[in-house]
């Protein structure tokens, strides 16, 4: 069972609620609601996939990005945390659908290469950049629209 208050309890066996709560620009945990500790969890599987398929760790640096943290007691609490960090307004990173990660011991740009074939089967998005992450979401792409997409 998660415990959503232990930063070290396990979502699942590579992914913990520190990788997915945790805000770092304000060095806090966001307390996640009943459909965001449902995504996490949901995300969490597809990044389970990833990891396999990579055959590597991942780096999660960037999961959950809520417009109203729930941090009861600190300053931040209510805060719109997704826009500080400069966020799409629609962001799947907002509801806990998104993770940004950097896999252990190789680029980017290979890792985007080896999960391209696979997205359709994993049920994931990845945004088509030459960023120095790997962003993967879980949410299902609009009609017509592809998984491998510009933000």
């Amino acid at each position: 069972m998660i415990d959503w208050n232990d930063p070290k309890s396990q979502i699942t066996e590579h992914f913990t609620v520190h990788d997915a709560t945790y805000l770092p620009t304000w060095q806090i945990y966001h307390q996640p609601s009943d459909v965001e500790k449902q995504n996490i969890i949901t995300t969490a599987g597809k990044m389970e996939l990833v990891r396999q398929e990579l055959g590597r760790p991942l780096l999660a640096h960037c999961w959950i990005r809520p417009t109203s943290v729930n941090c009861p007691g600190s300053a931040y609490h209510g805060r719109n945390y997704n826009a500080l960090v400069g966020g799409a307004k629609n962001s799947p990173h907002i509801d806990g659908e998104a993770v940004d990660f950097n896999p252990v011991a190789m680029t980017c740009g290979d890792a985007r290469a080896v999960l391209l074939p696979k997205l359709e089967e994993f049920q994931i998005r990845m945004e088509n950049i030459e960023g120095n992450w790997v962003h993967i979401d879980t949410r299902q792409p609009l009609a017509g629209h592809p998984r491998f997409f510009r933000p």
